[in-house]
């Protein structure tokens, strides 16, 4: 008999993530957890959820802080366990882990996030090249194109990051769309989110059970632009205090859509093409590129 629930079937353990913590970490009903792979609006729907959740558009969402990466394999576990255990608000949870790899309960709120998947190369090169130490300076490519094309080629692995690859992007979508029809997980896209942030904010807002007046919903919209993030750098960019980033404001720069332009060459678009009709039906790669509103 099917599970009529998302089961955890596969532990991904790389450089950044290690999912095993989630044997540990014990879920509260009305838990929010934002599931992005990198680069695809994990900060911008962090910080939205923080306002939502505290009913101000002033907050400070505390990325990083307020709201851990439970599974971060930079942070020590004892100590992310322990401030979770401690909030006694309604707690906010990063995880880049798919769906296949989480401790699902019925009771908590799943927020997924996607995004063209050449954006996130090109924003994650970005990405890279703003961090402070040389620990991920190997995976800046020297040559754009063959860059891309071994993120295209490249298997998706357990123990590789999520974002590494083309397979690794579709695989965590795969394992988020395959449970949409729950009433407790919800998908968006960054697209849309660009195009109408307010409907995103409303949505989460309908989402997370609020039950706020227009005009809040509006000081939140104006709040969490992505203009005003950038702005405000040091208060919205992830652990901005922990002098991670060679520039705060630089975090929030790679905003914009349709990087690769006039950048990659004919041989890696028609590698991208042939390999996502690998990976997803037609209708799953055009929501997957260009969300609901393409």
């Amino acid at each position: 008999m099917t599970n009529p629930f998302p089961q955890r079937t596969k532990k991904y353990d790389s450089v950044t993530s290690f999912s095993k913590v989630w044997e540990r970490f014990e879920q509260r009903p009305g838990d929010v957890f934002i599931c992005t792979p990198p680069k695809s609006g994990t900060t911008w729907m962090q910080t939205i959820c923080g306002m939502l959740i505290f009913g101000d558009p002033a907050v400070n969402p505390g990325i990083g802080t307020t709201s851990r990466w439970l599974d971060s394999a930079f942070n020590d576990e004892e100590e992310v366990l322990g401030s979770l255990e401690a909030q006694t608000h309604r707690r906010y949870i990063k995880t880049h882990t798919p769906l296949d790899g989480i401790t699902y309960h019925e009771n908590c709120i799943y927020l997924a996030v996607y995004r063209h998947p050449i954006d996130v190369f090109f924003s994650g090169q970005n990405h890279i090249k703003n961090m402070k130490g040389d620990h991920f300076s190997h995976q800046i490519a020297d040559d754009i194109n063959e860059g891309f094309q071994t993120f295209v080629s490249q298997p998706a692995s357990l123990t590789q990051d999520i974002g590494d690859t083309l397979e690794s992007l579709a695989n965590h979508y795969l394992s988020f769309a395959k449970w949409q029809s729950l009433s407790n997980i919800h998908i968006f896209h960054y697209a849309d989110m660009t195009r109408d942030l307010r409907h995103t904010v409303s949505a989460v807002s309908d989402t997370l059970g609020c039950s706020f007046e227009d005009e809040l919903i509006d000081a939140i919209t104006s709040a969490a632009t992505f203009s005003k993030m950038k702005e405000n750098a040091a208060k919205y960019a992830p652990s901005a205090d922990q002098a991670i980033w060679k520039d705060n404001a630089q975090f929030f720069e790679s905003g914009t859509s349709n990087k690769w332009e006039g950048i990659l060459n004919e041989t890696s678009l028609l590698m991208y093409k042939k390999r996502m009709s690998e990976l997803l039906s037609p209708s799953e790669q055009t929501w997957f590129e260009f969300g609901a509103r393409g």
